[in-house]
């Protein structure tokens, strides 16, 4: 935009080396469909040709070089140069949807009482396909999700510009996003959450291992300063050993993919002294492992899996469950393949999954859990499709698992339900809420089904008296085809 013209947003984005990808995150914010806003590259003293790759978008916008000074210098060197009253930021090597801003805007403008509009966002590898995509984000008083594990990705929110002053004093340490967000929420501002996908964290492998020591001590100390402070409510600072064990067993999945195993056994031995219950009940902590294993942030989930039970704590066991452990990850790993058509090693797979723990057969909280998860967030196209496919390839010895059918059914019409709630497609969610009657209706003791489902009888019922029988649908968002 014109430097002159009058500016409503300010989208600051960090720059450290790696220009090819920075060249992609500045076209995203150019190619925005709101019109008012400055786009602001720091570059926080970049070695390789970031400044004359930058020399392309003379008159576009507003690049400022500086010293290597970190993130947090750099970012409020953006921040005192921006001019919006509403503020973003973006690394270097993630996108923006085109929409993001329009739709935040909207959020900001309407609701007074929203500190900040964040959104549900894709993983893509390095490439930039798709691995998934996240679901549904917690809005509104967030604080207690919060403390218990960082939702928000980074380029996601557009704050006001008081309220991301109350994130990074200028007179504190700050030490990140997950820092900034905490003090945000202290301070008593609400989150307001678009619940599309608006953006795209690239997920650069090994990118966070070359000091995991700094993201442990920065983590605590953020968790600390949390904690001790008397703003944090009485029903929040109770749960504080679950919400540091959680932590440390967080940790701990970082420093064993890592390979750094006396770290990896120190956080895990301070997890479960935290958190008895993963002694006690062993699933938990199984399934908390298997998830971590098969996210974005592990390319290897068999290798990670293989180094984490090989080098366990002495005294420290799985209850049995290592079979579980692998079993859970082999089916994860099928139902991606399934998902890719790749359907022979997707049954080779989970034959393997189904050998090594035949219980996976009878248990309901193993596989549909995990085909319920793939369908609403790998990009499969059509979920319907994506379930009927897997069902309908199922091999010999995973024919048992047939009878989870109608219950992965109804569980991801529920779960989209909300999704298309919230993207005001309201003919689509009484179509989903049917759909979880007739194949789940267990679920429809959830209020919140029940309440989407008359809500939206009720925009539709008002839409036809106003318009007539005009469409008045919500748009979807055609950033990348899948859904």
């Amino acid at each position: 935009m014109c430097r002159n013209a009058p500016v409503d947003v300010s989208i600051i984005i960090l720059a450290y080396n790696q220009s090819k990808l920075l060249r992609s995150a500045v076209e995203s914010v150019l190619a925005q469909t709101y019109p008012s806003i400055e786009t602001i590259v720091i570059d926080d003293g970049s070695t390789d040709d970031t400044p004359e790759a930058m020399r392309q978008y003379d008159g576009r916008i507003r690049y400022i070089r500086c010293q290597h000074v970190g993130a947090a210098a750099a970012l409020r060197t953006g921040i005192e140069a921006a001019k919006g009253r509403y503020l973003g930021r973006l690394d270097h090597d993630d996108l923006f949807a085109p929409t993001k801003i329009e739709r935040q805007v909207e959020v900001l403008d309407c609701n007074h009482d929203i500190g900040l509009v964040h959104c549900r966002y894709y993983h893509i590898d390095e490439a930039g396909s798709i691995i998934d995509k996240v679901g549904l984000l917690p809005d509104g008083d967030v604080l207690n999700q919060l403390v218990h594990g960082d939702f928000v990705w980074s380029g996601g929110p557009l704050y006001r510009r008081e309220c991301l002053s109350a994130g990074i004093p200028a007179d504190d340490v700050w030490t990140g996003d997950f820092d900034q967000l905490l003090r945000i929420a202290l301070a008593g501002y609400r989150f307001g959450c678009v619940q599309q996908p608006l953006g795209a964290y690239r997920m650069v492998h090994g990118s966070m291992m070359d000091d995991l020591t700094r993201v442990e001590q920065s983590t605590f100390a953020v968790l600390d300063r949390t904690f001790s402070d008397p703003r944090l409510p009485r029903r929040v600072a109770m749960d504080r050993r679950r919400v540091y064990g959680e932590w440390r067993c967080w940790m701990s999945c970082m420093y064993y993919a890592a390979g750094q195993w006396e770290d990896a056994d120190r956080n895990l031995r301070q997890a479960l002294a935290l958190c008895p219950a993963y002694l006690t009940q062993p699933a938990e902590l199984v399934r908390f492992l298997a998830d971590y294993a098969l996210s974005a942030r592990i390319k290897d989930p068999i290798g990670f899996v293989g180094g984490l039970t090989e080098h366990l704590p002495s005294g420290v066991g799985l209850g049995g469950l290592n079979a579980q452990l692998l079993a859970q990850v082999y089916a994860g790993l099928a139902l991606r393949r399934y998902g890719a058509g790749q359907a022979r090693e997707a049954n080779r797979l989970l034959a393997e999954a189904i050998a090594l723990y035949p219980e996976m057969l009878r248990d309901p909280s193993l596989f549909p859990r995990l085909l319920v998860h793939s369908s609403l967030t790998l990009p499969v196209g059509d979920s319907g499709a994506y379930i009927e496919h897997v069902f309908g390839s199922l091999p010999t010895s995973a024919r048992a698992l047939s009878r989870f059918r109608s219950r992965v059914i109804g569980e991801v019409a529920a779960a989209s339900a909300f999704e298309d709630y919230h993207a005001a497609r309201h003919t689509a969610v009484i179509r989903k809420v049917a759909m979880t009657a007739r194949y789940r209706p267990a679920r429809l003791v959830n209020r919140g089904v029940v309440s989407i489902f008359v809500r939206s009888l009720g925009r539709l019922a008002w839409s036809k008296l106003a318009h007539r029988g005009g469409n008045t649908a919500g748009r979807r968002d055609r950033w990348w085809s899948v859904e």
